[in-house]
Parts: C-alpha cells; sequence; structure tokens
C-alpha cells in the first residue's frame, strides 16, 4: 500500500514538473513577446515603430484610434460607420484594416460593436446571423 501511494506521489511529481516546464517554454514561444517584431506587435493590435524598433502597446482614452479593445482603457476599440460597400461585404466576410477609436464606457454591457485585432465581422458588430 505504501509503495503504491510512493509511486502515485512520484508520478504525480514528475507530470507537476512537466507541465512548469511546459509553462515556461510556452511563455518563451515568439508570439508571447509582441515587442520583438513587426508583425507579432501587429497581431496583438500594437503599433510598430521602426525608428525605435520596438512595439507600441498604450492605453488610450476615450475617442482615441484604435485597432483593438487592448489598446484602450475602456478595453473596447468601437468602430467606425461602416461605408455601404463595406456594409454589403460584411454580410459574407470579415473587414480587415480597421481603425476604430476608444470606447469612453469602462462599464459597457450586453452586445458592444468592437474592432478586434483591426478586424470587424458579423458577429463582433453583434449583427443578426
Amino acid at each position: 500500500m505504501r509503495k503504491t501511494l510512493l509511486y502515485v506521489l512520484i508520478i504525480f511529481l514528475i507530470i507537476c514538473a512537466a507541465g512548469i516546464a511546459l509553462g515556461f517554454l510556452y511563455a518563451s514561444l515568439p508570439g508571447h513577446h509582441p515587442q520583438e517584431n513587426r508583425q507579432a506587435c501587429e497581431s496583438v493590435g500594437g503599433d510598430w515603430s521602426d525608428e525605435q524598433r520596438v512595439c507600441l502597446l498604450s492605453y488610450k482614452e476615450g475617442g482615441e484610434p484604435c485597432k483593438d479593445g487592448g489598446q484602450c482603457i475602456s478595453g473596447i476599440c468601437f468602430p467606425p460607420e461602416l461605408s455601404d460597400e463595406q456594409k454589403i461585404a460584411i454580410e459574407h466576410e470579415s473587414i480587415k484594416n480597421i481603425v476604430g477609436t476608444c470606447y469612453a464606457d469602462e462599464f459597457a454591457s450586453g452586445c458592444v460593436k468592437q474592432v478586434i485585432m483591426g478586424t470587424v465581422s458579423k458577429e463582433s458588430l453583434c449583427l443578426n446571423n
């Protein structure tokens, strides 16, 4: 009985150590460090500075331009008014390269229209399918 318990404990400790090691490995992947290159920076809504070779992730006030809610204090990047062509296109596909404005209210409820990583879709605009 004691040997079985000891084996279970050893296996448990090995699994925990492996989990911790995998966590460190996962955290070291390039996608978790958006400041390292333009593509990773822009994928999380940052603005890449070629001059400084740095990712500019900021927390903007309401009304400031944004590409993702992660750039805003409120956490919400509100989309601009769509053109007629965009309104037609959104029925079939997401629209990319959209710049919205940071939502002023930090306490939004329900479905709030959003720009997510520079993209709007039917779902992010709360449109019925």
